[in-house]
């Protein structure tokens, strides 16, 4: 006579078909994560994170800024009678200040590796990417003066920072200076870059200078991120095609 309980256990163990369905998708999800264009999409995302990592503390340093607009909170931080208040200010001015230009400094050796290790194999990809780079950053002066900046925050001082409220009728504007003096009495940089600062007069308005770097950082991430999807157009359609079957295929065994 047969044991009822072995052959209970035996029964259990025969795949339904319910069960061979997801398993069938379990390796069909392994398929597509092994595609090539799920590593296209992940490399273009790739990208994306890197420009992030910046991106995010400018948006910081920008919210920040924003917030003193705000009349009601600005005004008792610019009154002469609270100068610790203000102080604090300056402080947490130069400490997002520090963050964006780290992260800048970040974003360009990181994604210079990245393209370099990725695609060393497509010398036309590599050489567009170092041309682009040298058109939009290496005589732009914001970028340069941005990158100098990182340099004397890490091996000479602080910037001396200023504030400037300009007050209208039923408007406020606040933002942040650096005074050009004390920067000028660093002796690292070039000529050009010494005409630029001086250029401004008394300060530069940095957060200005912040932000118009920040936007072309961004345009030119953007462009990467375009040109890698380029590359991989086949492949990740590909890709997306099988997806959408898969997705079907979900559907259908866990009734969404």
């Amino acid at each position: 006579m047969n044991n009822p309980g072995i052959q209970s256990e035996a029964a259990d163990e025969q795949p339904t078909a319910e069960g061979a369905d997801r398993s069938s998708l379990v390796e069909w999800q392994r398929r597509l994560q092994a595609s090539p264009g799920f590593r296209a999409i992940a490399l273009k995302n790739r990208v994306k994170r890197i420009g992030y990592v910046f991106q995010g503390n400018v948006a910081q340093y920008k919210s920040f800024v924003a917030g003193l607009q705000d009349p009601t909170v600005s005004t008792p931080i610019m009154d002469v009678r609270n100068p610790d208040v203000h102080d604090d200010l300056l402080s947490e001015a130069e400490r997002l200040l520090h963050n964006v230009l780290t992260a800048m400094s970040t974003r360009v050796d990181q994604q210079r590796r990245f393209v370099e290790k990725q695609f060393q194999d497509d010398p036309v990809l590599t050489q567009e990417y170092r041309e682009k780079a040298a058109a939009t950053f290496r005589s732009d002066p914001q970028a340069n003066f941005l990158k100098g900046l990182r340099n004397y925050i890490t091996h000479a001082q602080l910037p001396v920072a200023q504030s400037r409220q300009t007050l209208g009728r039923e408007s406020c504007a606040l933002t942040f200076l650096l005074p050009c003096e004390p920067l000028l009495a660093w002796d690292r940089w070039n000529g050009p870059m010494r005409t630029w600062i001086a250029e401004w007069g008394e300060a530069v308005e940095v957060v200005d200078v912040v932000d118009a770097y920040a936007r072309m950082a961004g345009e030119f991430d953007k462009w990467l991120f375009d040109r890698i999807g380029l590359k991989y157009k086949a492949d990740i359609d590909a890709f997306l095609r099988e997806e959408e079957e898969f997705t079907r295929a979900f559907d259908r065994v866990f009734g969404a």
